[in-house]
């Protein structure tokens, strides 16, 4: 059955609209990389892509991807590779990323209807409007439109069998706080101190974190600024508190402009300290990397 003008536009809006999310996806992973790779690494199953390679260079990869599967689907041009192309860039993502985000299904299930879409073109084309058009053989055989349909029929099944992998592991991540303890990766968390007597209280929320599993700890950053700097000299009042922390799994950072600005030679403070040029720098780029960060 022929279809109608308004039809045949209809086709052209769903292309173009569709293709602008994955466009402003791929502009979004390549100017904000850094905050994408902290996502993924933040993701529940995030460490089933970062074994493969480090996040920042998934991101940039998959945002060159997505703006080239994005422009072509945009210009109807070899509109089926560009589904293609765009499926296995979204799958991922969604496997990774979408499955028990914090944020709720919502975010999960708009994936799944960009699948949806994207099983539409890679079935039909670019229907109406396209450069394919334009490119398009006058005929084509039934043997050829039999094939085709074999192996889109093929792929479908397989994209159904990972959605429903998504639904279980959504599930599973949702089941309770042991369970997702067991699957997240651990949290990395960095605390600004500005005064020596806050070094106690940074070191008692160590040994705090620690004892509680449903923190999930990771590494554990103690940076020092301002006057807190003078904790960390040998022979302060506060050298126990130091080693107690030592022995919670602290990894100690000491502002380098703190030490120049309170004439402390860092020759005189304890061994196990590291010193960095900026704290605060430091600890914007802690912030990049995915640390949960609090200031004393």
């Amino acid at each position: 059955m022929e279809n109608t003008p308004m039809q045949k536009i209809s086709f052209l809006v769903l292309r173009i609209m569709g293709s602008l999310i994955f466009i402003a996806a791929g502009f979004n992973h390549l100017l904000n990389t850094v905050g994408a790779a902290a996502r993924l690494e933040k993701a529940s199953f995030g460490f089933l892509a970062t074994w493969i390679a480090p996040a920042e260079t998934l991101i940039v990869l998959s945002g060159i991807g997505l703006l080239l599967g994005g422009f072509m689907l945009l210009a109807g041009f070899q509109t089926r590779l560009a589904a293609m192309l765009l499926l296995l860039i979204l799958l991922p993502i969604t496997l990774t990323v979408q499955v028990a985000n914090p944020t709720g299904a919502g975010p999960l299930f708009k994936n799944v209807a960009l699948i949806g879409m994207l099983l539409f073109f890679l079935v039909n084309g670019a229907m109406y409007y396209g450069l394919d058009q334009s490119r398009r053989r006058k005929s084509n055989s039934r043997l050829n439109s039999l094939r085709r349909g074999r192996d889109i029929s093929v792929l479908a099944t397989g994209l159904l069998l990972l959605l429903g992998a998504c639904a279980m592991g959504t599930s599973v991540a949702q089941s309770g706080p042991q369970q997702l303890a067991e699957t997240n990766p651990k949290n990395n968390y960095a605390v600004l101190i500005s005064q020596p007597n806050h070094l106690k209280a940074a070191v008692n929320t160590a040994e705090t974190i620690t004892s509680h599993s449903t923190y999930n700890r990771g590494s554990l950053v103690v940076m020092a600024c301002g006057r807190s700097v003078e904790a960390f000299v040998k022979g302060s009042n506060m050298e126990a508190e130091f080693k107690k922390g030592q022995a919670a799994g602290i990894t100690y950072k000491v502002c380098g402009m703190s030490l120049k600005q309170f004439n402390i030679d860092p020759g005189t403070l304890v061994e196990g300290v590291d010193i960095v040029p900026n704290g605060l720098t430091y600890m914007f780029d802690l912030q990049q990397q995915g640390y949960v960060t609090v200031e004393l």
